[in-house]
């Protein structure tokens, strides 16, 4: 009798462990980390790898149900970030340290994009310097990042900026004044406005704003801090499937968009600017202080002189601690 008791306890112990895996089995099975991702912009060649890495199921195969949405302005996207209707968001790091100065719960959690600022000319007529700028007439609208950096690329040189004519025109509306030829330059980033140009049958010229000592970190993954602190593993995969797929759209860009159009098939008619914007940004992935170390490393350097340029040139009111800006310890190894 008291083997049968002994026999049935063991049986009942067993019984209870093999219920709780089936449990968690299911739990886990049944609980994907949602992961609503916001973008700065419209769609641009650079956020490829993200539908990528949707398109072919890389999250879903991590645990994570990630949708990815287009954004309105970085600033924007900053705030629903912060504000938890988006978990994480590819976000320019200078509206997210301005968020930060006003308090929003937000860390950078990946570098992607750098330096990515330029002056762009007709290739008939090209600027190739800072101080080729006197004389001419340069168009730009000033809430972009890069106007408000054009003082620190005109000061680097020393080149008098009264000798310089600006157009302010709306928002997006510069490109036209180029290609019109009613300005001899725009500022635009490389993996943006260089592509869309082109696209209109111009040969352009363009030099970055870092060739002359203006240097820049531009857009990397911007994650709310709670959620962070909640769900750390779930960053880590999210982090290491971005990374996969940067590289492997690096490698093959043409099955990069096709991704992206098989899930936004309107995008099609812009095939060949998608291409193009996708193939100029890989030289932009790193930086001077980040080179030979893993995709989206974070240099505190490249922290401090992004925050000095915001603060001299930017209207940042204070510099920040820039160990409260972001964090290397979720990027895969």
């Amino acid at each position: 009798m008291q083997v049968i008791h002994a026999l049935a306890r063991r049986i009942a112990r067993i019984g209870c462990g093999l219920t709780l895996l089936a449990v968690a089995t299911v739990a886990t099975a049944q609980a994907p980390v949602k992961i609503s991702f916001r973008l700065d912009w419209s769609v641009y060649g650079t956020h490829a790898p993200f539908y990528m890495a949707v398109s072919k199921g890389l999250y879903a195969r991590e645990g994570l149900e990630v949708q990815v949405d287009e954004g309105q302005g970085s600033g924007t996207s900053a705030k629903l970030v912060a504000q938890g209707n988006d978990q994480m968001g590819f976000v320019d790091f200078t509206s997210m340290i301005r968020g930060v100065e006003q308090g929003m719960p937000l860390i950078a959690v990946m570098r992607v994009v750098s330096n990515n600022m330029c002056i762009i000319s007709q290739a008939s007529a090209p600027v190739r310097a800072p101080r080729e700028l006197e004389g001419k007439a340069i168009a730009f609208a000033p809430s972009e990042s890069t106007a408000q950096m054009f003082p620190a690329l005109v000061a680097s040189q020393k080149v008098d900026m009264s000798k310089i004519s600006v157009m302010n025109p709306a928002f997006g509306a510069k490109n036209a004044l180029l290609l019109q030829q009613r300005v001899d330059a725009i500022t635009a980033s490389v993996n943006v406005q260089v592509a869309q140009v082109e696209a209109q049958g111009a040969k352009v010229s363009f030099f970055r704003y870092s060739d002359f000592g203006v240097n820049m970190m531009n857009n990397g993954i911007v994650a709310n801090r709670d959620f962070v602190t909640q769900n750390p593993e779930a960053v880590k995969r999210f982090l290491r499937v971005t990374r996969d797929a940067f590289i492997a759209a690096k490698a093959n860009p043409k099955e990069a968009i096709d991704a992206l159009i098989k899930m936004r098939p309107q995008e099609e008619r812009n095939r060949a600017t998608l291409m193009r914007q996708l193939e100029l940004s890989p030289s932009l992935y790193e930086t001077a202080h980040t080179q030979g170390k893993p995709f989206g490393f974070m240099d505190t350097r490249d922290w401090e002189e992004t925050q000095d340029l915001l603060v001299k040139y930017g209207g940042l009111a204070r510099a920040l601690p820039v160990a409260t800006l972001f964090t290397n310890a979720y990027l895969p190894e």
